[in-house]
């Protein structure tokens, strides 16, 4: 499973899934693409992921999320 997943599974038995948003951003050449994936919950950034590939930022900007809506 991914963060992504489990972001949503977490979203989902809150009963707060369809307050969940994704801002995707590619930069850099073709060959070299690096993308930045912000997770936005009821409008508020909780977590911006950077890597090479799409999922792989989605992936660390729902961690941060994730970590920042279980310790509320």
């Amino acid at each position: 499973m991914t963060a992504s997943h489990d972001l949503n599974n977490y979203l989902q038995e809150k009963q707060q899934s369809s307050l969940l948003a994704w801002v995707e951003q590619s930069s850099g050449p073709s060959h070299e693409t690096t993308w930045t994936v912000q997770c936005k919950v009821d409008g508020q950034v909780l977590g911006t992921g950077k890597a090479a590939t799409k999922q792989a930022a989605k992936d660390v900007a729902a961690r941060q999320a994730l970590q920042v809506l279980q310790s509320a």
